[in-house]
Formats: C-alpha cells, structure tokens, sequence
C-alpha cells in the first residue's frame, strides 16, 4: 500500500471514529437529559417516599443527579460541535485545518510544555500574551461554536424563533455548567464535592472517567 493510500485509509478511520463519537455523545445526551429531569422530579419529592424504589437510594441523589448531569452535556457538546462545523463551512480547508486542529494541538502542547518553554523563552505565565492566547483561545473557540450554533437556529432566515433559542439554551446549559466549573474556574461547592465523590466511587475507572470527561468537556 502506498503512502497516499494509508493516509486515506487513516482518513477514513478517523471519520468513522468521528461519527461513532457523535453518535454516542447524541443518543447519551438525550438519555441523561431525561434523567436529569427525573432527578429534578426526585428532589421535589420526599426521599422517605420513594427511597428503596427500583434500587435507589435517597442518600444518593446528589451522585445521580451528576452522572446525569455528565450524560446530558454530552448533547451539549454535540451541538457545539454542530456550530463548528458551520463556522468552518465560511473558511477554506487550509484555513479550518490551522484554526482548529493545528492551533488547538499547539496550545495543549504548549501548556504540557509550559514550564519548559517559560526557562527558554522568558516568557512568563499566566501573564504573557502568549500564555493568555494559550490559555483562552480553545475556550473562545467553544465559545464561538455554541454562539453560532444558537444563532443559526434561533434566526435561521430573517425571523428570530425566541422559543428556539431558548429551547437550545436549555439543551446547552448541562454542558455550560460543566464547562465554566472545568474550564472556567467557576466554584460551585455541590458540584465540587460530588464530582469528587463521584470520581472517587468510580474506583479502578476514575482516570478513564476524567480523561472522558475532559475530551468531551474541553472539546476535541
């Protein structure tokens, strides 16, 4: 097989990885957002009324309520993933390449590296501004990608669908939350506690849990 040949057959692989990865981030989501709303359901009502029913526990609300919670940011992540691949429909392949493979992978790389390349350059973090592009660029390109996403269905011709959006908003605030406390450095105690909780229960899985969590979260 030639060189040109195993580039298209690693090509191909990859977009059927891709695929397989969309696929279940969608169908996942869907599953956890319902169950985030029967979890919401559940805090209104008594534990003592439905603890032991189908197994559950009432103690243990907190942890389903999050596995729920990681379950329907996948949804949100996928639609994300939507608004990028419209963002990218107004660039050339070159262009869309540089932007979100290359520049994304520099900047993982760079912070792998930081303390290496800080003794070399000079360059100190977090101030300098190529720590500070380092460090918020893949955020401002989620950022982006979700503002695209609610733009185009929310206004897809000269109407604005307010209850669209709205109903979109909704769909993307699980992986919103989870973004903004991972990557954002936003402190919320409940959730704080009960991902570790829940990290820690995960037991021989907890590193596997993590990486999942921070490719979904983090974008890929």
């Amino acid at each position: 097989m030639t060189a040109k040949g195993s580039i298209r057959k690693a090509s191909r692989a990859k977009r059927s990885f891709d695929r397989g990865v969309q696929a279940f981030a969608w169908y996942t989501g869907w599953v956890g957002f319902g169950l985030l709303v029967v979890c919401g359901l559940l805090w209104l009502v008594p534990g003592e009324s439905w603890d032991g029913m189908f197994a559950l526990k009432a103690r243990r609300l907190p942890s389903y309520t999050l596995v729920a919670l990681l379950m329907a940011s996948l949804l949100g992540w996928r639609l994300v993933n939507l608004g990028e691949d419209r963002l990218k429909r107004n660039f050339g392949r070159h262009v869309n390449l540089a932007l979100f493979v290359i520049v994304p992978l520099a900047c993982i790389l760079s912070e792998l590296l930081q303390r290496q390349l800080t003794n070399a350059t000079g360059m100190q973090a977090p101030d300098h501004a190529f720590w500070l592009f380092v460090r918020w660029y893949p955020i401002a390109l989620i950022c982006v990608s979700a503002a695209v996403f609610l733009m185009w269905k929310s206004r897809p011709r000269k109407r604005v669908y307010f209850d669209r959006g709205v109903g979109y908003v909704i769909l993307l605030t699980p992986y919103a939350l989870l973004f903004a406390f991972l990557e954002l450095g936003l402190r919320m105690d409940w959730l704080d506690t009960h991902l570790r909780e829940t990290f820690s229960a995960a037991g021989q899985y907890t590193i596997a849990l993590q990486l999942i969590t921070a490719y979904f979260i983090g974008g890929d």
